[in-house]
């Protein structure tokens, strides 16, 4: 396995360690953090301890070479676990004879994600970054430099368990805001309009979730799994 020596440079100068702190923090020896930042090569657990203690992705510590990874055609396991998740979401949702399905909240979510994302990356890496989950269901083929994602797609996911946040938030302050009257007046049908105004607060929450602990992330690690299969071939 290898390792980019300036990125594993730059990352520990950012955040202010000596080799002797990254040692002690990823419990590698002081002469094994030497070696890897001369050579570059590192073996697996040793690359896992280093992007634990800096907490990011392994696939983050390889150079930004213009590599080629992917063969293309359908994502056999991506077409498969989609359709688990809908099936699931599918009886969950609508056979379970409870409603789950709030479009505003959903749109509330991708919208804040969206909005911090191009914000923090600039709007074209955010377009790009959401461009991927094409990957989900077609494989990518000889894809230039995947690990340059990898960056961006950890805080989309961050950002997306923001947005989730403070929508629920916002939602459960304007439930205790609402006159228990206005709230009969709007849903004369609701049996507890509080409670179901709660509930419908958190789903926010639940659709962040599911949108980035079900999608990106997985996707994530897709992307990780086709760069180290790659070092692994060369």
């Amino acid at each position: 396995m290898s390792v980019s020596i300036e990125k594993l440079k730059k990352i520990r100068q950012h955040h202010g360690w000596s080799q002797e702190r990254l040692a002690e923090m990823t419990r590698l020896s002081l002469r094994t953090i030497q070696r890897i930042e001369t050579s570059g090569n590192a073996s697996l657990e040793s690359k896992l301890a280093i992007a634990t203690a800096f907490n990011i992705s392994p696939g983050e510590l390889l150079d930004d070479e213009a590599i080629e990874v992917g063969n293309g055609g359908i994502n056999s396991g991506g077409v498969t676990g989609v359709i688990l998740c809908t099936g699931l979401m599918f009886y969950q949702f609508v056979l379970a004879g409870v409603s789950y399905f709030d479009l505003i909240s959903l749109l509330l979510v991708i919208v804040l994600t969206i909005a911090m994302s191009s914000i923090s990356l600039g709007l074209k890496n955010t377009i790009t970054t959401f461009l991927l989950l094409r990957w989900v269901l077609v494989a990518p083929k000889n894809e230039m430099s995947l690990q340059k994602h990898l960056p961006y797609l950890n805080k989309v996911i961050l950002y997306c368990h923001i947005a989730g946040a403070i929508s629920t938030l916002v939602g459960i302050i304007a439930v205790f805001m609402t006159p228990a009257s206005f709230s009969y007046q709007y849903m004369p049908e609701a049996k507890y309009p509080f409670t179901m105004g709660l509930g419908v607060a958190l789903l926010t929450y639940l659709y962040a979730c599911m949108l980035a602990e079900l999608i990106l992330r997985p996707l994530k690690h897709q992307i990780e799994r086709l760069l180290i299969q790659h070092k692994s071939s060369n």
